[in-house]
């Protein structure tokens, strides 16, 4: 599991901490702590035990969107997902702020060949029709042509990257989540492999042409046939709407 989960714990995370007023301890289901790079500088989180401290369970094999992990597959559960929070620092908001009012686009996804993938090659006919976008990675990966690339070394840097766009267009994943948390405009492409019922937000624009959700662990025909779907005409009307 990646950053995502952890965006997603931290809504747990405020929710706990409103309710309790105190700071919360995230550990996994074998009880021991947990920690992300997400977590950094958020005040509502202990690193450590101390007393006074509410336990929140949160980490593999205890997410609160997954119901059980089979051999082929995972095994979905609906949760009351909301935004996270991710807390900047002064420095990463500065570094992020050279990329104002920009759009960033995630062609890539953590895994490849991937279920929750778009085509590459739509990808890029979308930037094709215009428009001030920005790529974030680490060196290596697929870039887009004709589209500024913006080398970061930690999620955070890409983050600082996305709290100063204007919007997020991608499939879903990290970035959907930390576009949530940012409060930013989204269009955001889901597969037949998880629906936005689990990982989605309401505010977003949320793509998909399937029925139920496979959770496949291996490649998937169903998951090919519903990004297939998804057109670059589609895509990009959405995109239009949120960011003109």
């Amino acid at each position: 599991m990646g950053a995502g989960d952890w965006i997603m714990a931290t809504a747990q995370v405020r929710e706990l901490n409103k309710a309790t007023g105190c700071l919360v301890y995230v550990v996994g289901r074998n009880g021991q702590p947990v920690w992300s790079e997400v977590f950094d500088h958020n005040p509502r989180i202990s690193r450590g035990w101390s007393r006074g401290c509410v336990k929140l369970i949160n980490g593999a094999g205890a997410r609160p969107y997954i119901h059980s992990k089979l051999p082929d597959r995972w095994i979905w559960k609906l949760w009351n997902i909301a935004p996270g929070e991710i807390y900047l620092t002064a420095d990463e908001k500065a570094f992020g702020a050279q990329f104002a009012g920009k759009i960033l686009i995630e062609p890539n996804t953590k895994q490849d060949p991937s279920n929750k993938a778009w085509f590459f090659d739509r990808w890029q006919a979308l930037v094709d029709r215009g428009g001030e976008f920005v790529q974030v990675g680490a060196p290596g990966v697929r870039r887009l042509n004709g589209v500024q690339f913006v080398e970061t070394a930690t999620f955070r840097q890409a983050c600082a990257v996305l709290s100063a766009c204007r919007a997020f267009v991608g499939a879903e994943g990290g970035l959907h989540h930390a576009a949530a948390a940012f409060d930013k405009p989204a269009v955001v492409l889901f597969s037949e492999f998880i629906s936005p019922a689990y990982t989605g937000y309401p505010k977003h624009r949320n793509l998909r042409h399937a029925e139920g959700s496979c959770g496949m662990r291996t490649p998937c025909e169903g998951c090919r046939r519903s990004m297939e779907a998804i057109t670059v005409d589609e895509v990009h009307r959405n995109l239009l709407e949120i960011t003109t």
